[in-house]
């Protein structure tokens, strides 16, 4: 869609918003972003998941922000399609860098990760409720057919026999402990790096793009987080909301993993499966649910 700067004016102008304003870095590829000093304008592209998401945030983010959850201010939401043919919403602008484009040390990433645990864990147990009468939040949840999902790999010789036995065997110890004492939450469902602001110095100034949210298990808003940001985020959250997640996290983690890698895979072809890294992190979980036992 084409956005010639009278257009983008006309958005602003017509919520009252005036002033220079200049386009921003998109960290995905389903919104175009213009800025000014205090406002951001989300305009959908093209991309399929474009329309969806605007409108699965305007009703999730203002939840996640009446609940005390670090997010930016929802300004407006225009989908009366006047001026573009495509609804489009004006944030509050927050001030801060993309903690996927920062070079923080380790220590001050970590401080990042664990505060965006203590985020997660006031969104978990603090919204009870989201009125949706037009039906637009997401339905977090993964195919838990894992099986399927490595056998058609090796079919298509993406991922060799050996290795998919190894999967296997890990997946078959880990799956007695994924569907046990889950309390549905209402989770983001797209927590990683790029959704993550914060300061130079460390701090979680705002977690950004609900356009995946709605009801799901919480141990979804951990899954595509790095794998050195998971434990720090883990005694964040525990420090906020102990036990909330439930029996054995991380073996729901994993597992959601390890679905999330498969499905890369086969979707981006010459893409394959970091098996030491995912083994390693299965591993982890099972070492967690026999130390427990």
């Amino acid at each position: 869609m084409d956005l010639d700067p009278e257009l983008i004016e006309a958005m602003f102008a017509k919520h009252g918003v005036s002033g220079p304003w200049e386009s921003l870095t998109s960290t995905g590829v389903a919104n175009r972003i213009f800025g000014t000093e205090d406002v951001v304008l989300r305009v959908a592209t093209d991309h399929p998941d474009g329309l969806v998401d605007a409108r699965t945030e305007s009703v999730a983010a203002p939840v996640a922000r009446a609940a005390g959850v670090l997010t930016p201010r929802l300004l407006a939401f225009d989908d009366t399609r006047t001026l573009v043919n495509r609804p489009f919403p004006l944030w509050e602008r927050v001030h801060g860098e993309t903690l996927g484009s920062t070079r923080l040390p380790p220590s001050s990433l970590a401080r990042v990760w664990q505060g965006v645990g203590r985020e997660l864990a006031k969104l978990h147990v603090r919204v009870s409720d989201c009125a949706d009468p037009q039906r637009y939040l997401d339905d977090p949840a993964r195919d838990q057919d894992v099986n399927a999902a490595i056998r058609r790999l090796v079919e298509a010789k993406r991922l060799d026999t050996l290795a998919a036995d190894q999967l296997r065997r890990l997946v078959e110890e880990l799956r007695p402990h994924i569907a046990t004492g889950i309390q549905t939450r209402f989770i983001h469902d797209d927590i990683h790096p790029m959704n993550v602001m914060c300061s130079s110095e460390g701090e979680v100034l705002a977690i950004i793009d609900w356009g995946d949210a709605g009801w799901g298990d919480p141990t979804l808003d951990f899954v595509a987080m790095p794998d050195a940001a998971i434990r720090p985020a883990l005694e964040g959250y525990e420090a906020v909301a102990p036990g909330s997640l439930g029996e054995f996290p991380r073996a729901r983690i994993a597992w959601n993993r390890l679905i999330d890698a498969l499905e890369d895979c086969w979707e981006t072809p010459g893409q394959s499966v970091d098996l030491a890294a995912t083994r390693a992190f299965l591993r982890s979980a099972l070492i967690q649910i026999r130390s427990a036992g």
